[in-house]
């Protein structure tokens, strides 16, 4: 459903304008997407996402035996975007998980809320402006801060000690606020202009898992989300409908050899469900996330075995660069300690990013996931 057309044409000149001077890979169109990932599924190139409990994908892994009661996430990014020789550098700083959950004998059930795309930026830089056919320097500052959120709530059964089903109601929710600015010298007497909006998203789905293990040391996991409505609406009217973007994924773990874990895992995302969102100028693509990781056990700390991993990880990003889309290579590292006899847990991972495109611009950022979860 669309709003008056003179004011929605305003809208996508503002999104339009802000894209172009956002100078960033990642967060094109509504934003970057997270993945939904714990830090220790980070660490491991995302490949063991569908049997942890922490990361917000498959229901079914918190009757797996979930290692937090409280988990919560923090993950800053430092990232590097060039482009025609120019360098501009960003910090990010991102809260992308919490997560609650409880068992009751076979039945376990939880509440998460993850961050499905992140739209935060800032840029500023010079530009001239014909006034009057006169060309008149001037500064020009855009951003964006905001995101959706993806808020779970998940119950899981265990129907036998190698078989764990689970089912998940999906509320999206968040908030876009966009800003374009463009402010001349004093002495040109032409003072500054401004636009804002700000957009506000809500929508609804449905995500069903399984983890079995079919045969000895194999264990594998696969979950479904489905579309649902996913809407719009710019200072409180509506603006545009689509649908969430629906996903499946399917990964597999090896666990024959002793204090050793090989995971794989492959996801696919329909992002092109949320297309009619934006404007003809924003360019959306469907995306295949794949991943492989190992994972170790390390030395004893305070009681409880430490884990190591390593992982890579290739995907696509939902919105591309000037019509073209954008792959992302990941390597990634990191570790697990237990804390207070195994009752808490701190998981690191360090994730090296490339992001790059048919056109001439390339990214490279550090990501840093830290995650704290507690089990009374």
């Amino acid at each position: 459903m669309m709003r008056s057309p003179i004011r929605s044409l305003v809208l996508l000149a503002v999104l339009a304008h802000a894209a172009e001077a956002q100078g960033s890979v990642a967060t094109q169109g509504y934003g970057y997407p997270t993945g939904q990932l714990s830090a220790a599924a980070n660490g491991g190139g995302g490949a063991a996402a569908e049997i942890d409990a922490a990361s917000a994908l498959n229901p079914a892994a918190l009757a797996a035996g979930a290692r937090y009661s409280v988990y919560m996430q923090f993950e800053p990014e430092f990232r590097a975007t060039r482009l025609g020789g120019a360098e501009e550098r960003v910090r990010v700083m991102r809260f992308p998980g919490f997560s609650a959950s409880g068992g009751w004998g076979k039945f376990a059930a939880g509440v998460s809320f993850t961050t499905l795309l992140d739209r935060t930026w800032l840029n500023q830089y010079a530009d001239t402006q014909a006034v009057g056919g006169i060309a008149t320097p001037s500064s020009v500052i855009a951003s964006s801060d905001g995101g959706i959120t993806d808020v779970r709530f998940a119950l899981a059964y265990a129907v036998r000690p190698r078989l764990q089903v689970g089912l998940a109601l999906h509320a999206l929710s968040g908030q876009n606020r966009i800003d374009f600015g463009r402010t001349f010298s004093d002495s040109s007497g032409l003072g500054s202009a401004e636009q804002s909006s700000t957009l506000n998203f809500g929508g609804r789905g449905l995500s069903l898992g399984v983890i079995g293990m079919p045969i000895a040391d194999l264990v594998i996991g696969a979950s479904l989300r489905t579309s649902g409505p996913l809407s719009v609406r710019q200072d409180g009217d509506p603006l545009a409908s689509a649908q969430l973007p629906s996903r499946m994924g399917i990964g597999a773990s090896w666990i024959g050899i002793p204090n050793t874990t090989l995971s794989v895992r492959v996801d696919q995302t329909r992002w092109t469900r949320m297309a009619e969102l934006g404007s003809a100028r924003m360019s959306t693509f469907d995306a295949i996330d794949l991943g492989a990781g190992l994972e170790v056990v390390g030395p004893r700390i305070a009681g409880g075995l430490t884990a190591l991993r390593v992982g890579v990880r290739e995907r696509g990003l939902p919105f591309g660069v000037e019509g073209e889309a954008v792959r992302e290579r990941t390597t990634s590292g990191g570790l697990s300690v237990p804390l207070g006899r195994s009752r808490g847990q701190i998981d690191l991972g360090l994730q090296r990013a490339t992001r790059t495109s048919s056109s001439a611009a390339t990214e490279q950022a550090w990501l840093l996931s830290l995650g704290f979860g507690i089990r009374p």
